[in-house]
C-alpha cells in the first residue's frame, strides 16, 4: 500500500486534494472489474452463442444466472460479517483473483449442464466479495458530508462497464468466438480489480495508522444488526431494493435476445445494453448528488418510478428507436439501489453492522435478482412474449415506489466532514434499543 501523505486533517471532502476521492477512482474500477459488470451485466450477450452451442433452452440458461445469484444471496450477509471485523481490501482482493479464475474456466464449458451450474455456484460465491458490498464499505469510512456523490462515483463503475464493454464484448464474441471473449474478460479482475485494489484501497483507520498524530476513535456508532431488522426502515428499503431487482435483473438478462427476437440485429441489441448502461451511470451520478442534499425516501421514489416506466416501454418497444427511449429512461432508474442501499443504512444504522446489514439488504436483491430471469425465461418458452410479464414488473415497480414516503426521518446525521452525530433516532430503534 503506498505511502500517502495524510492530508485528511488538511482538506475536507470538498476539495479533490481529500485522499477519499483517490480511493473512490480504485474502488469504481474495481466494481466495474468484478461480477457486477463482468458476469451479470454481460450474461445476455453469451445467451444466443450457447442455445446455438449446446441446444439449451433460455430456462436452463436463465437458471444458471439465478444460481450464480442465489450464491451471492446466501454469502452476502457472512461477507458483509467478515468486512465488519477484517480490513476489506485484503478481503475483495483475495475474492477477486478466485472470481477471475472462475469466470476464466467458462472458456472450457462444455454441453454437460450441471458443470455450467457448478461453476456458477463458485462464480457467486467468489463475486461476493467483488461487487459494492465490500467497496462501499471501504467509501462508507472515508466520507460523511458528501457521502453520497462519493457512492455514486463507485458504483457508477458497473454503469460505466455496461455502457463502454458490451459492444466490444459483442464485437469478440463475433470476431473471435465466446470463448476467447470470456479469456479476454477474465483479465479485468485478475489483472486490474485485484491488484489495484489490494495497493490503493485502504480503509481510512488503516491510512491513518501509518502516520503520526491522534488516532481515530476506535468507537463505531449504530445500532446492531438486531435492532435494525426489528425496524420499520430496514424492511421498506429491502422493499425497494427487491422490487427494483425484480424488475431490472429480469430485463438485463433477457434484453439483448428479446431485442433480437424483435428483428434488431445482434449489434444494435448491444449499442440498446450500452445506452441503458450509459443512462445508467447518469442516473446514479444525479442520484448520489441527490442524496446529499434531498431525503432518500423522495429520491428513492423517484429512482423507483424511472425504472418501472422504462421497464414498460422495453416490453412495447419494437424498434431501434423505441427501445433506445426506454432504454434511456429506465437506466436513469435502475442500479440506483447500489447507491441507495449504502447510503440509506448508514444514515438509519451507523457504521457498527453496516457490511452485515448490506449483505442482508443484498441477499433480498440477489434472491429477487435471481427469481426474475428464471420466470421471464419461463413465460418466454411458454407464451413467445416478453410483454405481458414485464408491463406486470414495471406496474409493481411504481406502486412500490409510493410505498418509499412512509420511510421515517434519518437516524444517523453526519454534522460535519469528520463527525457523525444523531440527528434523530428511528422511533422503532429507540424502543428496540431499551
Amino acid at each position: 500500500m503506498p505511502n500517502n501523505s495524510d492530508h485528511s486533517a488538511t482538506f475536507s471532502e470538498e476539495s479533490l486534494r481529500y485522499p477519499g476521492w483517490r480511493v473512490v477512482v480504485i474502488c469504481q474500477i474495481g466494481v466495474l472489474s468484478g461480477i457486477a459488470t463482468i458476469f451479470f451485466t454481460l450474461f445476455t450477450l453469451f445467451i444466443k452463442p450457447w442455445q446455438h452451442d449446446f441446444g439449451w433452452n433460455r430456462e436452463q440458461i436463465s437458471q444458471v444466472f439465478t444460481i450464480a445469484a442465489m450464491s451471492v444471496a446466501i454469502c452476502s450477509p457472512v461477507m458483509g460479517r467478515l468486512l465488519d471485523r477484517f480490513e476489506p481490501r485484503k478481503l475483495i482482493a483475495a475474492m477477486m483473483v478466485a472470481f477471475g479464475l472462475g469466470f476464466a474456466s467458462l472458456a472450457g464449458l462444455t454441453s454437460h449442464l450441471g458443470r455450467f451450474e457448478a461453476t456458477a455456484v463458485f462464480i457467486g460465491i467468489a463475486g461476493t466479495g467483488t461487487y459494492q458490498l465490500g467497496y462501499a464499505r471501504v467509501v462508507a469510512g472515508w466520507f460523511e458530508r458528501r457521502l453520497g456523490l462519493a457512492l455514486s462515483v463507485v458504483v457508477a463503475g458497473s454503469g460505466l462497464g455496461s455502457l463502454f464493454i458490451p459492444p466490444l464484448v459483442q464485437y469478440s464474441i463475433t470476431t473471435y468466438g465466446w470463448r476467447p471473449t470470456i479469456l479476454f474478460l477474465s483479465a479485468l479482475p485478475l489483472l486490474v480489480g485485484a491488484p489495484l485494489t489490494f495497493f490503493f484501497a485502504p480503509s481510512p483507520a488503516t491510512h491513518h495508522a501509518r502516520k503520526p498524530g491522534p488516532a481515530q476513535s476506535g468507537e463505531v456508532k449504530g445500532t446492531t444488526w438486531k435492532q435494525a431488522l426489528a425496524t420499520r426502515s430496514f424492511w421498506l428499503i429491502d422493499l425497494g431494493v427487491g422490487c427494483m431487482s425484480l424488475a431490472e435483473n429480469g430485463v438485463l438478462v433477457h434484453l439483448a435476445p428479446m431485442l433480437s427476437d424483435r428483428g434488431l440485429k445482434a449489434e444494435d441489441a448491444a449499442f440498446i445494453v450500452s445506452i441503458l448502461g450509459g443512462s445508467a451511470v447518469a442516473g446514479r451520478l444525479l442520484l448520489g448528488w441527490l442524496l446529499d442534499y434531498l431525503k432518500g425516501a423522495g429520491v428513492a421514489m423517484g429512482a423507483l418510478i424511472l425504472a418501472g416506466s422504462g421497464i414498460f416501454l422495453l416490453g412495447h418497444a419494437r424498434s431501434f428507436h423505441a427501445a433506445a427511449l426506454a432504454s434511456l429512461v429506465a437506466g436513469l432508474g435502475v442500479g440506483c439501489e447500489y447507491d441507495l442501499i449504502p447510503y440509506m443504512l448508514k444514515r438509519y444504522f451507523g457504521m457498527r453492522s453496516f457490511s452485515t446489514l448490506y449483505g442482508l439488504s443484498y441477499t433480498m436483491y440477489a434472491i429477487a435478482g435471481g427469481t426474475a430471469p428464471l420466470l421471464l425465461g419461463y413465460v418466454y418458452d411458454a407464451t413467445g412474449s416478453y410483454t405481458r410479464i414485464l408491463s406486470l414488473f414495471a406496474v409493481i415497480t411504481i406502486v412500490v415506489a409510493l410505498a418509499m414516503l412512509a420511510l421515517p426521518a434519518y437516524g444517523y446525521l453526519a454534522s460535519s466532514a469528520d463527525s457523525l452525530e444523531i440527528h434523530s433516532i428511528d422511533k422503532e430503534t429507540a424502543i428496540e434499543s431499551r
